[in-house]
């Protein structure tokens, strides 16, 4: 007999069904804290609730950034690992975890530990057990579209770190792919048969040309191991307000205000 997924009634099975999440969005706190490019604790959350059902459950995050997956973890009873290069965006991380704020709606869980690791996740499998991840939920750097100086609304160049290792700081998109599968085969190594890594992430533009970037990251996976599962589009256009004519009147840009979740599967090849 299969094993259950997850805890969901058929209502909630079905209400997280659909193809296209509109429901996400930061809260007070989040839209705060200064980091270039992060998602809202409550998308973790809903992957978490998906895709896990046991508490103590261990949860991954390879580009941890400030922490929000792993609170996720805190607050659903799961145990939860992250990795960073800024060791300013670990502090915050670990701030936030020291100081969770409960949601109103969540029962007080029992408290697994949080392992923040403020080192480079091509060398995961050197501080997590292979086969010992239940689920990966991530957001890799979207290339170095951070370093590039916008022409059309001239906001400022903010990158993730300096450091050289940073996959943001990789300008040839060939070689940030390379760097980015070194990543991903230390999350197949350690992720358990049967299991979930789930990549949030957006299409580039750079001047005329556009990178299909969640088609290139769903090419490395497979040659990985994975297998695709699923796209969900994650709807962010009410975060934006400030929408502009890009291209207008020579050359039709759309204003891209969605991400796609990709779900990929380390299928169990022993079944």
């Amino acid at each position: 007999m299969a094993e259950r997924m997850n805890n969901f009634t058929g209502k909630e099975w079905l209400q997280n069904s659909f193809s296209i999440w509109r429901d996400i969005k930061k809260d007070k706190e989040e839209r705060k804290l200064k980091h270039p490019a992060m998602f809202p604790s409550t998308l973790a959350e809903k992957l978490i609730n998906i895709f896990t059902k046991d508490d103590g459950e261990v949860i991954l995050d390879p580009f941890l950034g400030i922490g929000s997956t792993l609170l996720a973890a805190q607050r659903l009873g799961k145990e939860g690992i992250g990795f960073d290069l800024n060791k300013e965006f670990c502090d915050i991380a670990k701030e936030r975890l020291s100081n969770p704020q409960q949601s109103l709606d969540l029962e007080p869980k029992e408290k697994f530990p949080q392992k923040v690791y403020c080192k480079d996740s091509r060398e995961i499998s050197k501080f997590v057990k292979e086969n010992s991840v239940d689920l990966c939920i991530n957001s890799p750097p979207y290339w170095d579209i951070l370093n590039q100086k916008r022409t059309v609304d001239k906001k400022e160049i903010k990158n993730y770190s300096e450091k050289k290792e940073d996959l943001g700081n990789v300008h040839d998109y060939e070689n940030f792919l390379s760097e980015l599968k070194k990543v991903y085969s230390e999350v197949y190594k350690v992720l358990k048969p049967n299991k979930r890594c789930c990549v949030i992430v957006m299409d580039v533009r750079k001047k005329s040309k556009f990178y299909p970037l969640h088609i290139d990251i769903t090419k490395i996976m497979e040659e990985i191991g994975f297998e695709l599962e699923e796209f969900v589009i994650w709807d962010r256009q009410h975060e934006y307000n400030n929408m502009k004519t890009l291209g207008y009147p020579w050359v039709f840009r759309v204003n891209k205000v969605h991400e796609f979740i990709c779900i990929f599967w380390k299928k169990d090849n022993q079944k």
